[in-house]
This record gives C-alpha cells, sequence and structure tokens, in this order.
C-alpha cells in the first residue's frame, strides 16, 4: 500500500469520525475539537485492523495522532519497522 493509499483511508475514517470535511491534512484534529478523547479509540481500532498494527499505548499522544499526516507518518513508521 503506497502513502497515498494511506493517507485516503486515514482521512476518510477521520472525516467519517469528525462529521465533516477537512481541508489541511495537518490540522490538528484533537485541539480544534473535530474529534474527542472517545474517537481516540476509533482510530486506534481503525488503525489496527486496517493496517495490520499493534499500537503501543505509549505511542498514543498527539505527536503521533494529532493530526492526518501525523498518523499517516506513524504508520508508515510502523509498516517499516
Amino acid at each position: 500500500m503506497n502513502s497515498h493509499s494511506i493517507q485516503t483511508k486515514v482521512r476518510s475514517e477521520i472525516e467519517a469520525l469528525a462529521g465533516s470535511k477537512i481541508s489541511d491534512p495537518d490540522a490538528e484534529i484533537f485541539k480544534s475539537g473535530l474529534l474527542d478523547s472517545l474517537n481516540i479509540l476509533n482510530i486506534i481500532i481503525f488503525l489496527e485492523n486496517e493496517f495490520s498494527l499493534k499500537i503501543n499505548p505509549f505511542d498514543i499522544n498527539l505527536d503521533t495522532l494529532g493530526s492526518i499526516n501525523r498518523i499517516c507518518e506513524y504508520i508508515e513508521s510502523k509498516r517499516v519497522a
């Protein structure tokens, strides 16, 4: 799966959770209020199922999951490792 496909899937899921389009993939999805803390569980489940990842609890923070681009970068880093 290439980077574009990853971003398309992540964007689609985040927009579904937010109930709106997100034009900037660097937008802060939690700090801006698009998503709340309960949505993080949905994101983790989605990432683990869709991309066959096992997310370390220490990786759950705004630095890794705070925007669409950061989520995609996190996925890429885990797929290489």
